[in-house]
């Protein structure tokens, strides 16, 4: 599977499958656009495009969740397909991640 990372200052979109195959990519992607924003800085994660996420995919955004937490910045998941808004409340992770 594959997965298509755009970046455009603070916003980044996938299209394609979050999984053990691309997760370590959006990792290194997301860790390096976190590291760079500043206090206060509101970075967005479009997720309108994603076909699958798999436990791998919940795990890497849920460390830039955190790591956007320690660096004082805010990191949001937008534009949630039905099938990932599933998975992120049977999780309980709806209630940790922000969600728009």
């Amino acid at each position: 599977m594959s997965l298509a990372i755009t970046v455009h200052g603070s916003n980044v979109r996938l299209a394609g499958a979050v999984d053990v195959q691309t997760a370590p990519a959006l990792r290194s992607e997301l860790t390096e656009l976190i590291n760079a924003a500043g206090p206060g800085t509101e970075l967005s994660v479009d997720l309108g495009e994603v076909s699958v996420l798999d436990s791998t995919g919940l795990s890497t955004l849920v460390r830039a969740h955190r790591l956007a937490a320690a660096k004082d910045a805010r990191l949001t998941l937008t534009g949630l397909p039905d099938h990932v808004a599933r998975m992120l409340n049977i999780t309980g992770l709806d209630l940790l991640l922000n969600l728009a």
